[in-house]
C-alpha cells in the first residue's frame, strides 16, 4: 500500500509542487488506506489534486464525476499539460468518441476519466465501466446530492446504485460548501459507511465581506464603479437574471469601465471570448450569472460584488470564493434591496410548482388527444392556465421524470423541433409526488430566509457565515468585514456621493457603514414626539384616504403650493400644526408610522395614506407605539426596509424579537407573556409580525389547517383592508389572532398586499 512519503514522491514528479496543501496530507492519506472520505475545502484550496494525485498512483482508473462541461474541459487539458493520461465523456462529444475513449479506459490507457451525471442514465453505460476496472469513484460538487444542498441535480441520485453496480468501489465525495446537515445526506445518499469526513475550514481571511444597503440601481452601479476605481486588480459582478447581467454591463460600459457579460443564454463563442477576456486582463471585470466561476482560478481577483442577493449562504460563500486566491486582501461586497427577493421567489415558484398547475398541465397535454404535441412552452401555458412559463417547464420536466411523457428534439427543414410525446395510452393518475416538490421549495424558502438573516446581521459577517457551516472558531469579530471595522472598511470604497438622492427617511438617519442607511432599533416616543404623532395621524384622518405622502407633509407644514390651495387643505384644522417641522422631518414620521402599521399605503399608482384602527387608537390616546425615530447618539441596529416602490416594509422591533427568541427556545405564548409582563394577545401580536417578516413561525400552533383555508376563503372574498368583516364572516371559534397570523402568512408569502386595519 503506498504511503504519504510515496505521495510526496509522485506530487514532485507529476505535478511539480514540493509539499501539501494545508489539508490535503490527511484526505490523501486516507484514500491510499482504502478508504472512503467526504471532503470539505474552501473553492481554491486543492480539492481537485485530492483524486488526482492518488489516480496516479492506484491501481486502475479514477472515474470523475463533474457537473460542468467546462470544468471537465479545463481540468483534462490542465492534466494533458503535465502529460497525465486523462480524458472526459460527456455530451459535447459524438457517440462514436465516447466509445473509444471507454475502450481506451478498458485498455488501461487512462488514469483520470471525468464523466458528467447525465451519464449514468444510461445502464449501458455503467455495464461498460463494469469492465473498466475502475480503482476510485470522486463524486466532485458532491452538495449537488442533497436536497439540502444549494444546488440539487437529480442525476445525482443515481450514482449510489452505480457505486454498488461498480462493486462498492472505494468513493471519494468533495464540495465547497456543505452544512453539517449537507454533509450527512452526502453520506446517506452515496451509501458511505462511517467515512472520516475532512474539513479544512471555511475561513479566508484575506476576504473582507461586507453587506451594502441600497435603494436604487443609481446607487449600485456607483459603488461598483468605486470598486473597480479603488482595485488594482479584476472584479467579478454576480447579477441574478440574464436580463440584469446585460443592463449592469452595459450601465457599467456607458461609465467607461472595461466590462464583459457572460451567461448561459449566449452563444458559445460569445461567452469564451468574454471568458477569455475576464483571463486574460483585456476586460478588469466581468458581470455573470451564476453560470460562471466554477474552475476559474484567476489569483487576482481583488473584488467580488454581488448585484443582487444570491438565493442562498452556501452560494454566497461559493461565489466570494473566487476572490483573493493569491492570499492577498480582496473585497466581497452584497449590494442588498430587498425587493431583490422577488426574483428568487419567482425561481422558487417557478421551480417547485404545486399539485394543481402539475395536474393542469398534464390535463392540457391529454386534451389534445395526440402522442406526439408540438406546442411551445408560451402555448401549454395558455391551454393550461399557468401563469408561469418556468413553472410550466418544472411541470413538463417532473411528468417526463415520473414516466408521463417524454420530450425529444429533432430537425425538421433544417429547424429545430421540440415536442413531448405522450407515454400513457388514456389519462393516468399523476405518480409526481407534490409533497417531495412542496418540500424542496420549502428548502429553497428556508435557505432565503438565512441569507436575508445574513444581509441584516449586526454581528461578524465572517463569523456569522462560519456558524453557518458549522465551522468551530474562536474569534467572535474578524476585524475586517463591514460590521467589525466599518472605517477601515471605507477606506478602500468611498461612501457615495451626494449627488445621489436619499428618501425622506434616509435623509434623516444616520449614514451607516460605507454609505448605506440605517434606521434606528424602534423605540418608546417621548411625550412630544407623540402629540406630533397625534397631529399627523389627525391630518391624516381628515384627508379620508384622498392624498399621498407629501401632501400630508405639506399640509401639516402649513405649506401654501399650489396642490394644497386647490384641495382647499388650508381650511382643515391640522393645517399648520407641524409648521415648525421640515417637510423632510414630517416625512420621517409619516414612514415610521407605517412602519408601525399606524397608517397604510394604498398600492395603485398613486399611492394614498391611509389611517388604521391601530392608528385611531394612537391618535386618542388608547394605545402607545413603539416607532423607527432616531434619537441623540442612539446606535443604529435595524436596517431600512423598502419595497421597489419606496414603501417601507415590516420590520421586527427589538421587543418582537425578542419575543421570538423565548419562541424558539419551546417557551409557552403564556410563560412569555407572563416573564414578559405582557398580554397574551400582545405576544400573538409580535409572532404575527414575525411570520410577516419571514421568521420560522409554525402558525399550526394557533390555527388548525381547516380553520386557515377558511381565513383564506374570507380574505379571498373580502379583501385584508379591515379585519372587522373577515370576523363578522367567519365562524365565532375563529378569532382576530387567528385571522392576523393567516393574514401574516399569506403577506410573507406575497400572496397579499394590504396591511388589514
Amino acid at each position: 500500500m503506498p504511503t504519504i512519503a510515496d505521495a510526496l514522491i509522485s506530487l514532485r514528479e507529476h505535478f511539480g509542487f514540493e509539499g501539501f496543501r494545508a489539508g490535503q496530507t490527511e484526505v490523501i492519506s486516507a484514500i491510499l488506506e482504502g478508504k472512503d472520505a467526504v471532503v470539505v475545502m474552501p473553492t481554491g484550496s486543492g480539492k481537485s489534486l485530492c483524486y488526482q494525485l492518488p489516480a496516479m498512483m492506484l491501481s486502475g482508473a479514477t472515474l470523475v464525476v463533474s457537473p460542468l462541461i467546462a470544468l471537465m474541459k479545463d481540468q483534462v487539458d490542465a492534466l494533458r499539460a503535465r502529460n497525465l493520461p486523462a480524458t472526459f465523456i460527456n455530451s459535447s462529444i459524438t457517440p462514436a468518441e465516447q466509445h473509444a475513449r471507454i475502450d481506451a479506459l478498458r485498455r488501461g490507457e487512462l488514469k483520470l476519466v471525468y464523466v458528467a451525471p447525465e451519464r449514468f442514465r444510461s445502464g449501458r453505460f455503467v455495464e461498460a465501466l463494469q469492465r473498466a476496472g475502475i480503482s476510485l469513484f470522486a463524486v466532485d460538487e458532491a452538495h449537488c446530492i442533497s436536497t439540502w444542498g444549494h444546488d440539487f441535480r437529480p442525476d445525482y441520485l443515481k450514482l449510489k446504485a452505480a457505486i454498488k453496480a461498480l462493486g462498492s468501489v472505494q468513493t471519494l465525495a468533495l464540495t465547497a460548501t456543505a452544512t453539517p446537515y449537507v454533509r450527512s445526506d452526502i453520506i446517506q445518499q452515496l451509501g458511505l459507511v462511517a467515512p472520516p469526513t475532512f474539513v479544512s475550514g471555511f475561513d479566508r481571511p484575506n476576504l473582507s465581506i461586507e453587506v451594502i444597503h441600497t435603494e436604487r440601481e443609481l446607487e449600485k452601479i456607483a459603488h461598483i464603479k468605486r470598486l473597480a476605481l479603488t482595485h488594482k486588480g479584476s472584479g467579478i459582478i454576480y447579477a441574478s437574471t440574464r436580463k440584469a447581467v446585460e443592463q449592469v454591463a452595459t450601465n457599467l460600459q456607458w461609465q467607461g469601465l472595461s466590462v464583459a457579460a457572460y451567461h448561459a443564454g449566449m452563444g458559445d463563442g460569445v461567452r469564451i471570448k468574454a471568458q477569455e477576456d475576464f483571463m486574460s486582463g483585456r476586460a478588469q471585470m466581468i458581470v455573470a450569472t451564476n453560470a460562471f466561476g466554477m474552475g476559474i482560478d484567476k489569483p487576482d481577483i481583488r473584488f467580488v460584488a454581488h448585484y443582487q442577493m444570491p438565493g442562498s449562504i452556501e452560494a454566497y460563500y461559493q461565489e466570494i470564493g473566487r476572490a483573493g486566491r493569491d492570499d492577498l486582501p480582496s473585497d466581497c461586497v452584497l449590494l442588498f434591496n430587498y425587493a431583490d427577493k422577488n426574483t428568487h421567489d419567482f425561481f422558487i415558484e417557478g421551480s417547485y410548482p404545486d399539485r394543481q398547475t402539475i395536474q393542469s398541465v398534464y390535463d392540457s397535454l391529454i386534451s389534445t388527444r395526440l402522442q406526439r404535441i408540438e406546442l411551445s412552452t408560451k402555448e401549454i401555458a395558455q391551454r393550461s392556465g399557468a401563469g408561469n412559463e418556468m413553472a410550466v417547464n418544472s411541470a413538463l420536466y417532473l411528468l417526463e421524470r415520473a414516466g408521463h411523457i417524454q420530450r425529444v428534439a429533432s430537425t425538421d427543414n433544417q429547424r429545430r423541433v421540440r415536442s413531448v410525446v405522450l407515454l400513457d395510452s388514456e389519462p393516468a393518475k399523476l405518480r409526481v409526488n407534490p409533497n417531495d416538490v412542496a418540500g424542496r421549495a420549502a428548502l429553497e424558502r428556508r435557505k432565503l430566509r438565512e441569507i436575508l438573516n445574513f444581509c441584516y446581521t449586526d454581528y461578524c459577517f465572517r463569523a456569522h457565515i462560519l456558524d453557518y457551516f458549522g465551522d468551530r472558531h474562536h474569534a467572535r469579530q474578524c476585524g475586517t468585514c463591514g460590521n467589525c471595522a466599518p472605517r477601515s472598511y471605507s477606506g478602500s470604497l468611498p461612501s457615495l456621493n451626494d449627488s445621489l438622492k436619499r428618501t425622506p427617511a434616509g435623509k434623516a438617519a444616520r449614514k451607516g457603514r460605507s454609505g448605506s442607511l440605517e434606521l434606528v432599533v424602534p423605540r418608546e416616543i417621548t411625550d412630544d414626539e407623540l402629540l406630533r404623532v397625534r397631529k399627523i395621524l389627525a391630518c391624516a384622518a381628515r384627508m379620508k384616504g384622498r392624498f399621498g405622502k407629501n401632501v400630508l407633509a405639506s399640509t401639516l407644514r402649513g405649506s401654501a403650493a399650489k396642490n394644497v390651495m386647490q384641495a382647499r387643505l388650508n381650511e382643515l384644522s391640522t393645517y399648520g400644526l407641524l409648521n415648525d417641522l421640515k417637510q423632510d422631518d414630517i416625512l420621517l414620521y409619516v414612514d415610521a408610522l407605517i412602519l408601525a402599521r399606524c397608517l397604510r399605503i394604498t398600492p395603485g399608482e398613486y399611492p394614498m395614506v391611509l389611517i388604521t384602527e391601530l392608528g385611531e387608537s394612537v391618535m386618542r390616546e388608547r394605545e402607545r407605539v413603539e416607532l423607527t425615530l432616531p434619537a441623540g447618539g442612539r446606535p443604529v441596529a435595524v436596517v431600512e426596509l423598502l419595497a421597489s416602490t419606496g414603501e417601507l416594509v415590516n420590520v421586527p422591533s427589538k421587543t418582537m424579537l425578542e419575543t421570538y427568541e423565548l419562541y424558539r427556545r419551546g417557551i409557552s405564548v403564556a410563560d412569555i407573556a407572563s416573564q414578559r409582563n405582557c398580554t397574551a394577545r400582545t405576544i400573538e401580536g409580535h409572532l404575527a409580525d414575525c411570520v410577516r417578516a419571514g421568521l420560522d413561525i409554525d402558525i399550526s400552533h394557533f390555527v388548525s389547517e381547516s380553520e386557515r383555508l377558511l381565513i383564506q376563503k374570507a380574505v379571498a372574498e373580502h379583501g385584508a383592508d379591515k379585519l372587522r368583516p373577515l370576523r363578522d364572516a367567519l365562524p365565532e371559534s375563529i378569532s382576530y389572532t387567528m385571522i392576523r397570523f393567516v393574514i401574516a402568512e399569506l403577506q410573507q408569502a406575497g400572496k397579499l398586499e394590504s396591511q388589514p386595519e
